[in-house]
């Protein structure tokens, strides 16, 4: 069993965050890819995020035609703050034997070092890091010893604070985050201005 884990805000999750899940599948070919919304995130605790009911209903509306793609809203039921260590040892103990691969982005790579408990996050699963823009991955220093694959994506112009940006300006969000979570959005006035 490979098991892809695919954290985030999703504030809100739009086609960005799809296309790169889809290309993981076809790069790395796990048995699932599983959507892990962020809760309270210890290194940034003065963020405001739509609640998470919010964030956890709209990426299941993103990914409803996925069979391979599955919800996992664990982190948003934890009190206090979110590490990804502890993410880890409950897969680890849910899916015996799995392969967990822990996706990131390169600036989230960088701070590895700084994260709670980063040597049980990099013994228990290989560390998939998507490069910005063609720049080269460059290990930080400290980092222990761990297993890393580089998938260079294709790069989608589209952002969480683009699409929350394009909803306070009233503009049409549909060819960023698609028809479904769109009108979640609308019908729940999310990200209008105050």
């Amino acid at each position: 069993m490979r098991l892809a884990l695919f954290g985030g805000s999703f504030d809100p999750p739009h086609l960005g965050h799809l296309a790169f899940a889809r290309f993981v599948c076809e790069a790395l070919a796990p048995d699932q890819l599983v959507w892990l919304p962020a809760g309270r995130q210890w290194q940034k605790p003065d963020q405001v995020m739509a609640a998470g009911s919010h964030r956890a209903a709209m990426v299941e509306r993103l990914i409803a035609p996925e069979p391979q793609f599955r919800l996992d809203e664990r982190e948003l039921h934890r009190r206090g703050p979110s590490f990804t260590a502890d993410t880890l040892r409950e897969f680890a103990v849910e899916n015996p034997g799995a392969e967990l691969m822990f996706l990131i982005g390169q600036d989230q790579y960088a701070r590895l070092p700084t994260w709670y408990q980063v040597e049980t996050v990099v013994s228990l699963a290989t560390l998939v890091v998507v490069p910005r823009g063609g720049e080269a991955v460059v290990t930080p220093p400290g980092l222990p010893p761990h297993r890393l694959r580089v998938l260079a994506l294709p790069d989608v112009p589209i952002s969480s604070t683009a699409v929350r940006d394009a909803v306070a300006q009233g503009q049409d969000i549909s060819p960023m985050v698609g028809a479904e979570v769109a009108s979640y959005i609308a019908s729940h006035r999310l990200y209008e201005k105050k």
